[in-house]
């Protein structure tokens, strides 16, 4: 572990900062590449959209780990304002940061489904480059394990436990890949994102099983819970969308066959 990579000038740079900066910078690049022979986007656009993303993602993630960690902010309430060593989840994230977009692209009448199809494999990387942060800040580890694999992965103790920063890292960048071969679909616009929430929660669901976190019950996490719903709903959005463009599509079809 190494949570501080280096200082310039007296200035931490701290590792899990740093891959999330990373993994934003990489996401811009690719979403701002992608656009450009399927969208009318100005490259300023993807950029501000980008910032604005981050901004919503950071804010979300924050809330919702206070939310779930208030037991110890109610001792120690100046904590709330030091994120440059972890303290995220990125179920708030996901969600502040698609809300901050979802309002970027409205007001600048862009295509809001399309840009979240193409953000959508990036995110999945991300996520990935980010869990490398956590294996080096020493947070989101497992429980105790005598496997062969065991690692201290832990900053609180020296403890073999389950590597579930590499768990999640190695089931986002499979993510990646699956969203990467299906990113030319033909489904409704938004497919490819909400796919995305429906296979995440489901490989967060998995790695939760050998992961510290609080819980709902002993057989079940409140991450599991959050995944659940999410995963439902998105299930439930792909349905209404795909039966919803699939009307639209056999209504237009019969309004051209009759022009015919």
């Amino acid at each position: 572990m190494k949570p501080v990579l280096f200082e310039i000038s007296g200035f931490a740079i701290h590792s899990y900062g740093l891959m999330l900066a990373i993994a934003f910078i990489i996401g811009i690049i690719g979403v701002r590449r992608a656009s450009r022979d399927t969208l009318t986007v100005k490259p300023d656009q993807v950029v501000d959209l980008g910032i604005w993303v981050l901004v919503g993602a950071v804010l979300g993630a924050r809330i919702a780990y206070i939310a779930t960690e208030y037991r110890y902010f109610i001792h120690f309430p100046l904590e709330v304002f030091k994120i440059n060593s972890g303290g995220l989840a990125f179920h708030g994230g996901l969600i502040g940061g698609f809300g901050a977009g979802f309002w970027y692209t409205k007001s600048q009448q862009l295509d809001t489904w399309k840009l979240a199809d193409l953000a959508a494999p990036f995110i999945a990387l991300g996520y990935a480059i980010v869990r490398v942060g956590c294996l080096l800040n020493g947070c989101c580890y497992g429980v105790q394990t005598s496997l062969p694999w065991a690692l201290k992965c832990a900053a609180e103790d020296s403890m073999l436990r389950h590597p579930t920063q590499i768990y999640s890292m190695l089931g986002s960048l499979i993510l990646f890949a699956v969203l990467w071969r299906l990113r030319n679909h033909r489904q409704f616009p938004g497919f490819l994102f909400f796919s995305y929430v429906v296979l995440y929660s489901l490989m967060r669901f998995m790695v939760e099983f050998f992961r510290e976190g609080p819980k709902i019950f002993p057989w079940l996490s409140l991450a599991q819970a959050v995944c659940v719903v999410l995963a439902l709903g998105a299930l439930l959005v792909i349905w209404w969308r795909r039966r919803s463009y699939n009307q639209r599509r056999l209504t237009t079809d019969a309004a051209a066959e009759i022009q015919h």
